[in-house]
């Protein structure tokens, strides 16, 4: 048997959420299983997919249809089809989005994984509830299994759309070589790299858009300001204010994110919607205290390792309670190594590719 997976949401420039997702479960692939994987690239990625997996994965086919066209849903198909024909294997076809074409052959297995719900619980709109209401209802319906990143957004899954047997629970993983605590020398070496960087911060990283809550990061920062008068806020997300209190990141790779991890007093993520939440493991991977939301997905996937803080209060109303927990001492490394170490990527592809090929290889 074959597996198709639409990697077109892949960008290794801006690597995070679904993109990373595709991309390790790929690359943490079994090399037996690698073998029989057959990558959708469009014309945007397909030659950096083809130099990253072309000696490892069967092949990698370029479509015209990019992420998320109204195309695909012809395109993909056909595309399917033509495999099949020209193979002559079985075929199954994985969709690591919520994103996945209506496949009318009953003989192509479908599978795909729904990170979260938050266009249905969040964002709602009339156009939000048609496409889940239709096409999201439709890939559930006709997949043989529905992956999610957390029992959370599992719950949510049922919640709308019932399938509980097909709901499978798969958490994400960690790159633990790059997401690690740094040695005192290697602190040193990027301090030069990094010289725009303050000595002391607090650390926002996300987007700004409403659920990340970046407006309560900043209030927590400025009610944090009176006990610590020397740090600064970093953070790649801002509004229009001029405040030299932020130090404003433009471009951001894993390499300079590990570093703030490590340097930063706190990393703050008061997040209103999370299916997961890597940030806040990362950033634990790192060594650094967390300070983040009791909503969503964040207590399952943090458990006892985060200082949590309710966002229906004010920032200031948090305030003490956070320098409380802050001033305490951290716990050892080797005990917040230990609870990571159940979020890896080995097992996460692993897991969804004995779904997927089951007995057929």
């Amino acid at each position: 048997m074959l597996c198709v997976i639409d990697c077109r949401c892949i960008d290794l420039e801006k690597n995070h959420g679904i993109s990373r997702y595709t991309y390790e479960v790929i690359r943490n692939a079994p090399k037996n299983i690698k073998q029989h994987l057959i990558l959708l690239a469009d014309i945007k990625n397909f030659d950096i997919l083809a130099k990253v997996f072309n000696q490892e994965v069967g092949e990698i086919v370029k479509i015209k249809s990019s992420f998320l066209s109204p195309f695909e849903n012809i395109e993909i198909p056909n595309i399917l089809e033509k495999i099949q024909k020209r193979t002559k294997e079985k075929i199954a076809y994985f969709s690591p989005s919520f994103s996945s074409p209506p496949i009318i052959d009953k003989r192509i297995k479908k599978y795909t994984t729904i990170h979260d719900l938050m266009h249905l619980d969040f964002y709602s709109s009339l156009k939000n509830k048609v496409y889940y209401s239709t096409f999201v209802k439709y890939y559930i319906n006709t997949a043989v299994y529905v992956f999610t990143v957390s029992n959370y957004s599992k719950e949510k899954i049922i919640k709308y759309y019932g399938n509980l047997e097909k709901i499978k629970v798969i958490y994400p993983g960690i790159d633990v070589n790059t997401f690690r605590k740094l040695r005192e020398e290697e602190i040193e070496r990027l301090k030069d790299m990094y010289s725009y960087l303050p000595e002391k911060f607090f650390l926002f990283i996300g987007n700004n858009k409403k659920h990340k809550n970046f407006l309560y990061a900043y209030e927590l920062y400025k009610s944090l300001k009176r006990f610590y008068p020397a740090h600064k806020f970093v953070s790649n997300v801002w509004d229009n204010e001029s405040n030299q209190e932020i130090i404003r990141l433009e471009k951001i790779d894993d390499n300079l994110l590990c570093f703030l991890y490590n340097r930063c007093e706190a990393f703050l993520y008061p997040s209103l919607y999370e299916g997961f939440g890597l940030p806040p493991l990362e950033a634990l991977a790192c060594g650094a205290k967390v300070i983040a939301s009791k909503c969503a997905s964040l207590p399952e996937v943090l458990g006892e390792h985060a200082i949590y803080i309710d966002v229906s209060k004010s920032a200031k109303e948090n305030v003490l309670e956070v320098i409380e927990r802050l001033n305490k001492p951290a716990p050892e490394y080797e005990v917040i190594n230990r609870y990571i170490s159940k979020y890896n990527w080995q097992d996460t592809s692993k897991k969804i590719f004995s779904f997927i090929f089951s007995k057929d290889i």
